[in-house]
């Protein structure tokens, strides 16, 4: 039996708690702070103590002798780790996966589990195509606004870029269908959550609205649990090398590599509780370890944002890139991060949290603002594009104006009785949450907000702190009232003329929810009540996490600084810097791409030659 198998007798993967399930639960039951305590304590308690690594990153002096070795050593065991194993495996090499935390499955065995997958064979299946063409134009304008033209040879973007992209669309389905035929995952569209117009079939994309998007349902998956053995990529792959004799070794976390005198990386060395352990990778290594959300250090300084938090898991801090900084590698897409937006005082208690995000905040007669009463953008807006807006720098002001903001809704919400997918973190009618300020006017609730601030003030965690400038204006009131009376009139006429709210396909499908939606002029917007009570819930920018790191080719190869691929090293997922530049395409943008390269990275590290270690 694997070290993988033991973990789950122990219980380490048998029962998930996923993004998505914890929001449904969650919709149906209270809101309240203890909601996330169990779910920050299991993550951490499956984890060794988050300490920077020690010793030689990148050592030239090979070991005497080995401890262990195979022909490929895969480091991780989210998405991009076992698309890697299982794919080199299925070529004909021997593996070992070594995997940091004390329990397998990374960030991914705690996510939602879908991947975004282009021209997949099931949305064909459907009569339901996807033009190559259009998908690469609607994937670089979201990944690189800056640069995109569609006029223009790669559509404007860098030659490496556009290829990573193409090589996405080119593989992804390949990949997939790969998997199911070898027995590995099975996989099923993924279902609506909320009021799709395709509801029997899928939900939008969320950027479904461009011109470019000419295929907006159905290429988003998840795994098949009534095929499969589980409803999770670890699980099912899992099952697979486990059957295949793939080791899966836990509390192995790799702090550095060994090259050879020809600058080939050869193999790895392990902190183990035993001590340190050398394994040699006859063939190649393949790095699939998740991105550096948990290591405030890189969080403050590569990050375009301050950030409380991060649903990454805590062993997200970031090895390979101290790895890839000392091999030589190129860097890309540092800056840039899957954003996500939560509940502030969870955030607050804990920088690893994972459940209580906010995917789509509930609600009609509901408005987010920022500290000055203000408005910031559409609420019904994805978590991505919405959660940017806490990094607003106001220039004037030399201040993070949105850094928290304060997500306001009537009584009118709090009563109503819908069961919703996005319902956290509104508790239902019967319950409470220790995260809602309440107030019978709109006086007495900013009075009690700005107590609540001042309970937490100097509080910090990743790169952001509540500081003496995080309070409500003095006129919040004043400027909250006209905010309302400029909503109410929008709601009215069903038109968002300040941002737009439900007027696009994924904000209808997952922005409304109510009970009287099916009334409303847009199904997003409801007037405020004209008496109290009225209620808030403070709310910070966080990350799913970040998808910055070396650089890599279309073969997943990483990248030295001088352009050549580093020799036996390869790459994929949040360690890597994502084919996604700043998007998130749409649900499972963050696991599509490491299933696709890692499928690719374990195909190339598998067809690898020996390495000398003389």
């Amino acid at each position: 039996m694997t070290q993988q198998q033991d973990s789950k007798q122990d219980g380490g993967t048998s029962a998930p708690v996923s993004r998505r399930r914890f929001l449904h639960v969650a919709g149906a039951a209270a809101g309240s702070v203890a909601v996330g305590t169990p779910l920050r304590a299991a993550a951490q308690d499956a984890t060794p103590a988050i300490s920077a690594m020690a010793g030689e990153l990148a050592s030239t002096t090979l070991p005497s002798s080995w401890d262990q070795e195979t022909d490929v050593v895969v480091v991780g065991s989210g998405a991009a780790a076992f698309a890697a194993a299982v794919t080199a495996r299925q070529a004909g090499a021997e593996v070992i996966m070594l995997e940091r935390a004390a329990r397998p499955g990374g960030t991914t065995q705690v996510s939602g589990n879908e991947y975004w997958i282009p021209n997949n064979s099931l949305m064909l299946a459907a009569g339901r195509p996807d033009p190559r063409e259009d998908a690469i134009k609607y994937m670089a304008r979201l990944a690189y606004p800056q640069l995109y033209d569609p006029e223009l040879p790669t559509l404007g973007l860098h030659e490496r870029n556009y290829d990573l992209i193409a090589t996405f669309y080119d593989t992804g389905s390949v990949a997939v269908d790969a998997f199911e035929e070898w027995g590995a995952l099975y996989s099923r569209v993924q279902a609506s959550f909320g009021y799709s117009p395709e509801g029997d079939f899928a939900d939008p994309d969320y950027s479904a609205d461009l011109p470019e998007d000419k295929a907006p349902y159905g290429r988003g998956l998840q795994p098949d649990p009534d095929r499969g053995e589980g409803g999770t990529i670890p699980d099912q792959m899992g099952a697979w090398t486990d059957q295949n004799g793939v080791p899966l070794l836990t509390e192995h976390r790799v702090v550095g590599v060994f090259q050879n005198g020809a600058g080939e990386v050869v193999g790895v060395q392990v902190e183990t509780g035993d001590g340190l352990a050398a394994i040699r990778a006859r063939r190649a290594i393949v790095f699939g370890t998740g991105g550096f959300t948990q290591d405030a250090v890189k969080s403050l300084n590569y990050l375009r944002g301050p950030i409380f938090a991060g649903c990454g898991v805590p062993t997200c801090t970031g090895d390979f890139v101290d790895i890839g900084l000392a091999l030589g590698a190129q860097f890309g897409n540092m800056n840039q991060a899957w954003w996500l937006q939560g509940p502030l005082e969870l955030q607050l208690q804990s920088p690893s949290l994972t459940g209580p995000d906010i995917w789509m905040p509930y609600g009609d007669s509901m408005v987010i603002v920022n500290k000055y009463g203000d408005r910031v953008t559409s609420e019904k807006m994805p978590y991505n594009e919405r959660s940017q807006t806490h990094f607003y720098w106001d220039p004037p002001r030399r201040e993070y104006r949105n850094l928290v903001q304060f997500m306001i809704y009537d009584e009118a919400v709090a009563q109503d009785p819908t069961e919703f997918a996005f319902r956290y973190p509104v508790p239902l009618p019967d319950d409470s949450s220790d995260l809602v300020i309440s107030g019978d006017t709109w006086e007495e609730l900013a009075a009690n907000i700005d107590a609540r601030l001042d309970s937490v003030r100097g509080q910090g965690s990743i790169s952001a702190r509540i500081g003496p400038d995080v309070r409500l204006a003095d006129d919040f009131v004043d400027r909250l009232g006209a905010t309302i009376e400029r909503f109410n009139s929008f709601a009215e006429t069903g038109v968002d003329e300040e941002f737009a709210r439900g007027s696009t396909p994924i904000q209808i499908a997952w922005g409304g929810g109510t009970e009287r939606f099916e009334q409303l002029a847009n199904p997003t917007m409801a007037p405020f009540q004209a008496e109290g009570p009225y209620h808030c819930v403070l709310l910070g920018g966080m990350t799913l996490d970040t998808k910055g790191g070396p650089k890599t080719d279309t073969g997943a190869r990483v990248l030295h600084a001088n352009g050549q691929p580093i020799p036996g090293l390869y790459g994929a997922g949040n360690c890597v810097a994502s084919p996604a530049g700043q998007a998130y395409w749409s649900g499972g943008g963050t696991l599509g791409p490491a299933l696709a390269f890692g499928y690719i990275a374990g195909q190339n590290a598998a067809a690898e030659t020996e390495k000398v270690v003389d």
